[in-house]
């Protein structure tokens, strides 16, 4: 038997299958009323979930709904949902996506009505006609439109809107790895080489001793580092979203690391606090005003350092020492790659890099795995008498 309800609160009733439903009229985000149906294994369930509606009704705040557009739902699940569960720069480029790809397409299809047929033609047109600038986006930015959807869509799923997400019955056009490009050692040690005159030698030490990334380095306070035992944390990164410098979490629960620093790197700090205090122009002091009051890479002015201006500055000091043209980023492999020349294990790698998994390592660096294995076999053929 129904419960009685007060008025406007609507009935819970129990279904032939055991279950419970309740609807209930909510406003959604375009301004209209209209009736939602919630669903739960037991009366509590579905009367807590109804509670819930009318308190966003009471607070003015809409409530989403299976025929809604989708444009309608992806601004309630980038606002209301992926905001509060993505790091800052994920979540810039999740909505750009968004904005420039998924809503031309598919924003004025119903959020249930959207089927499989839609996803795969949509995929197909922005793998083949020209992107935002003009140019054919690659392989691997259809692949991040098409991982922005079934995530929003997913949530959905999980709210009970729609009953699958088609975007999962989808494939996103495959691409190629992208390369990895280690220096050789001994490129690596003209660099070093040419870093001692450079005021951030310190900083490209860093890079390639430790596999920071560059937004993890330049978010490094001395309150981060003991000169005296070489122990460094890692406990914030820089980024630009936007045009402007966000100073955030790390990029995974695995990024937030400790780490220990060789002594060369020691000795460049010592020296880069002097040059930052001779450079220094108290004056003029414009710091960020989120940045640590003791944060270590600064310009003259006291501001933590662009991460364009690093990739400027990096590209120069190659140019000076007659180098091929890297990444910022390649140093981080160039790391990776000499901890395995030097014997280092898949975990301890991914330990000193803060990836997710190890999975992530060995995908990454299995250029490096297959020299490891052929030196054991040469080593097992001389072991075995072989030739």
């Amino acid at each position: 038997m129904p419960r009685k309800q007060a008025n406007g609160m609507g009935t819970i009733v129990q279904r032939k299958d055991g279950r419970y439903h309740a609807a209930v009229y909510v406003y959604t985000p375009t301004g209209e009323r209209v009736r939602k149906y919630v669903y739960g294994k037991t009366w509590q369930e579905v009367h807590d979930k109804r509670i819930e509606l009318l308190d966003n009704n009471r607070k003015g705040i809409p409530s989403v709904t299976s025929s809604m557009k989708l444009t309608d739902y992806l601004d309630y699940w980038l606002r209301e949902v992926a905001r509060h569960e993505l790091r800052t720069k994920t979540f810039s480029d999740y909505e750009a996506l968004a904005s420039h790809y998924i809503r031309p397409h598919l924003g004025a299809k119903r959020l249930n009505a959207l089927g499989v047929g839609d996803v795969r033609t949509f995929l197909r047109k922005v793998s083949t006609q020209p992107g935002r600038k003009g140019r054919k986006l690659s392989p691997r930015t259809v692949q991040y439109i098409h991982a922005v959807l079934r995530s929003a869509l997913q949530h959905a799923v999980r709210e009970e809107l729609i009953g699958r997400n088609v975007a999962k019955l989808v494939s996103a056009p495959s691409s190629e790895e992208h390369e990895v490009a280690p220096m050789e050692p001994r490129h690596a040690r003209r660099l070093i080489e040419h870093a001692q005159q450079h005021w951030l030698c310190a900083l490209w030490l860093v890079y390639l001793a430790t596999g920071l990334r560059r937004g993890e380095a330049l978010g490094l306070a001395w309150s981060d580092v003991n000169l005296a035992t070489g122990e460094l944390r890692v406990r914030r990164t820089v980024q630009r979203v936007k045009g402007d410098i966000v100073f955030g979490e790390p990029k995974t629960a695995r990024s937030r690391r400790t780490l220990h620093l060789p002594e060369i790197c020691v000795h460049a700090l010592k020296q880069h606090r002097e040059t930052v205090a001779e450079r220094s122009l108290p004056a003029q002091r414009n710091p960020h005003p989120h940045q640590p009051a003791d944060l270590i890479f600064v310009t003259r002015t006291d501001r933590v350092i662009d991460p364009r201006s690093v990739n400027r500055a990096f590209g120069t000091l190659l140019k000076q020492a007659g180098l091929e043209h890297v990444r910022v980023h390649d140093l981080r492999h160039t790391c990776a790659t000499f901890l395995k020349m030097q014997g280092a294990t898949d975990r301890e790698v991914m330990e000193q890099l803060g990836h997710s998994s190890i999975g992530v390592t060995m995908n990454i660096y299995a250029h490096v795995l297959d020299d490891t294995k052929r030196e054991m076999s040469t080593r097992m053929n001389q072991f075995l008498g072989g030739d």
